[in-house]
């Protein structure tokens, strides 16, 4: 009879214990293609970007924020499994290089093959645990609704960890995964899919159940299509040209989806007890004036700071302290782990993590990550010109160490050396004037290949030596 009092006594308690451990809701908002000075908490005059930047102001901001690749899907894939792109293997959108024989003949490499489970579409292999999945193992109620781009069919969000989840591509007569009886002729994808994250946020308050929301919008992803009132009013307010007063529309629809999803949880009564983590994919596609890009050199598509810059802020009232800017050198492969520790779920076994926990910083236990490097993989070779003998874009490998940022060319084994700390807008290369750190950031580079089992160039049968 004793023994059994205990068993009860040590059931009490766990259940106990089990109820007292912090898990707070996640809202993990994802922009398409936003630039890091797209927001007006980036120092943009022109954008209009309120609730973002309350959030900003109510949370950290960081300003040595970073993608994992310039591109959709590479960065997509390395947010939810916390993963580098060789461990996660989808490294391009597509594999342009395939159909365009100019580039095919002038590439020395070919460059690692896209992941196709079970040797069907490009997605990630469902032996991945991401996000969704790890928290479900904590109780949480998961939901998924917009973008996805990691795989269709089998490999579709309802398969990856998601309890709820419609996939939304483009804004007018947007397409949408399980189809949707209650799409109307001209809804517009942002205020669909904010309307399905609130509906998703209410259950699960009325079922007392912790949650975490996935809203990775469509916004401000091509086609430039604005909500018509929003462009009007830009359009009267400014003499931009046409594409920069439609993105400006844009980044303000965008906004005011944010402020829907948080005046919900205001309203809903638990906003101190919500982690909100907002970012981009990638940098901003190129504009015609540069304006969501600048000061920075580049854009999408290119590992220059402007196609991989983004902008990234959280807040959880309990734990993070309002007004906090960090310049603290970050990267995508670092939310997972974050929500990880914010939410106390155990790591998964037997997956990798790429990332660190980035809760220290915004708690402000520690303000800078000691000995971090930052490293990408970018091998989305197109457009061969012919005249130039150059790549649009080509197989690069890229370094960021301690101010540092260093790239080497596959193509041709050279590199090319920035010092950010002096040169953040990347204007003065100085791969001549110091060699010692390009053999330094070489062997670093060269650890993180070996570490990741990253696959080597292989040799391209397809290529046509140049005639001198």
């Amino acid at each position: 009879m004793k023994s059994m009092l205990n068993i009860v006594v040590i059931l009490l308690a766990s259940i106990h214990c089990f109820a007292q451990i912090d898990r707070p809701n996640v809202v993990f908002i994802l922009a398409d293609d936003l630039g890091v000075n797209a927001l007006g908490c980036y120092g943009n005059d022109f954008v209009e970007t309120p609730a973002i930047d309350q959030l900003a102001k109510e949370g950290i901001r960081f300003t040595n924020a970073y993608s994992n690749d310039p591109t959709c899907a590479p960065s997509r894939a390395s947010i939810m499994t916390g993963q580098y792109v060789p461990r996660h293997k989808i490294y391009r959108v597509s594999d342009r290089y395939k159909k365009d024989q100019a580039t095919l003949q002038n590439m020395q490499y070919l460059p690692p093959e896209n992941n196709k489970p079970n040797g069907k579409g490009v997605g990630l292999s469902l032996d991945k645990v991401l996000i969704p999945e790890a928290l479900k193992e904590n109780g949480y109620a998961t939901a998924g609704f917009g973008k996805w781009h990691l795989g269709t069919k089998e490999l579709s969000m309802q398969n990856q960890g998601f309890d709820e989840a419609i996939e939304t591509k483009k804004h007018y007569n947007f397409t949408h995964f399980p189809t949707q009886t209650d799409v109307l002729e001209n809804d517009y994808n942002a205020d669909y899919i904010t309307k399905k994250g609130i509906a998703f946020i209410e259950k699960q308050v009325n079922n007392n159940t912790p949650f975490f929301l996935f809203l990775p919008y469509y916004l401000v992803h091509k086609p430039l299509e604005p909500k018509l009132e929003t462009y009007t009013y830009f359009k009267d307010k400014y003499n931009f040209d046409e594409e920069t007063t439609k993105v400006l529309a844009m980044i303000k629809n965008l906004d005011e989806s944010v402020a829907k999803v948080l005046s919900s949880l205001k309203k809903l009564n638990i906003e101190d007890n919500t982690l909100i983590i907002f970012a981009s994919d990638n940098g901003h596609y190129k504009t015609s004036n540069g304006m969501f890009t600048k000061p920075y050199q580049g854009y999408k598509g290119n590992t220059l700071e402007g196609g991989i810059r983004v902008p990234y802020i959280m807040k959880y009232s309990k734990k993070i302290k309002a007004n906090q800017v960090s310049t603290s050198p970050i990267i995508h492969v670092d939310i997972y782990p974050t929500i990880l520790s914010f939410t106390n779920t155990l790591l998964p076994k037997k997956h990798v993590l790429d990332g660190v926990n980035l809760q220290p910083i915004t708690t402000g236990e520690k303000k800078l990550i000691a000995d971090r490097k930052l490293i990408w993989q970018y091998t989305n070779y197109s457009r061969f010109n012919k005249k130039s003998k150059k790549f649009t874009a080509e197989w690069v490998n890229v370094i960021q160490y301690k101010g540092f940022k260093m790239t080497e060319f596959v193509e041709n084994n050279t590199y090319k050396l920035f010092d950010l700390t002096t040169d953040p807008y990347e204007q003065n290369e100085i791969t001549n004037v110091l060699p010692q750190k390009i053999k330094e950031l070489s062997a670093l580079l060269q650890k993180w290949k070996e570490d990741t089992n990253a696959e080597l160039p292989r040799v391209n049968p397809a290529y046509i030596h140049p005639i001198n």
